[in-house]
């Protein structure tokens, strides 16, 4: 049971007070019309208050949850739209950053929207190059350093399985928030391949799997993590013909959901 769940009658219990206080400094302060209006949004906020108080602790959850994510989806859309209005600016909103990946994380300085300085990046490259390039990383010392890795490490047979994988990216996490305790670590979601890429290696097909074992490792470990699972499935025509990579126009989508994870940090 969340702490929510378990101060659910306490929030009630503060809450309405905070709505009747509000509603009285209105009908002092404000018009007739105003005052009218504070009475009704009042009304209106107590009987939403008491409507919950009536519903299973879980559900009234949910509902917060619910709420939530309406908002963490329209910051991303307004980041979607400033990241593709801005393509000039190497993204404003990325001031001390560094990126770490695979080719796919190239994208993002050979595409020009971010420097290249602060992207440690290759072909190739797997969660193993983080500790190689740790030092690299600990003198760059960023805010927020984002990891975009798991095309290779699914089919390069380091790991014989999605659970020995992720074990140890969440060590290699761990070792950067010690190098770089004020850090702000972000592990992007496994984005995945598509045909004629299985051709190249049937692994890739496991991808979902080792993604969500990821996704779930992240949660268990307090580490934040940016869901991009559905990004390749909502814009199939930005996919490169490889089933591999992707066209420039998918970045801004893939970097909103990077910027909005942190977001999360707190929640």
């Amino acid at each position: 049971m969340s702490k929510y769940q378990k101060d659910f009658p306490l929030w009630l219990a503060i809450l309405a007070p905070v709505l009747l206080v509000a509603a009285i400094m209105l009908f002092f302060i404000g018009g007739k019309e105003e005052k009218a209006a504070a009475v009704d949004h009042t009304a209106a906020g107590i009987a939403y208050l008491e409507a919950l108080e009536k519903k299973d602790p879980a559900e009234v959850e949910q509902i917060r949850k619910d709420i939530y994510q309406r908002k963490i989806d329209a910051q991303r859309d307004q980041l979607v739209q400033q990241l593709m209005s801005e393509m000039d600016d190497p993204w404003g909103m990325f001031r001390n950053y560094c990126i770490m990946g695979d080719s796919r994380a190239v994208g993002f300085w050979y595409h020009k929207f971010l420097d290249k300085g602060r992207c440690i990046a290759d072909g190739g490259h797997t969660i193993r190059d983080i500790t190689a390039n740790m030092e690299k990383l600990v003198a760059m010392a960023p805010d927020t350093v984002y990891l975009c890795y798991g095309l290779n490490d699914s089919s390069i047979g380091y790991w014989d399985s999605a659970e020995s994988y992720v074990a140890e990216y969440v060590q290699v996490v761990k070792a950067i928030r010690e190098k770089l305790p004020d850090t702000t670590v972000v592990v992007s979601s496994i984005l995945p391949a598509r045909d004629p890429a299985f051709q190249k290696s049937a692994k890739w097909r496991d991808i979902p799997e080792w993604s969500a074992a990821l996704e779930k490792a992240c949660k268990d470990n307090g580490i934040l993590f940016a869901n991009c699972d559905k990004l390749a499935e909502d814009h199939p025509n930005l996919w490169d013909p490889d089933g591999i990579h992707f066209r420039k126009e998918f970045y801004p989508y893939w970097a909103s959901n990077l910027v909005v994870a942190t977001l999360m940090e707190g929640a």
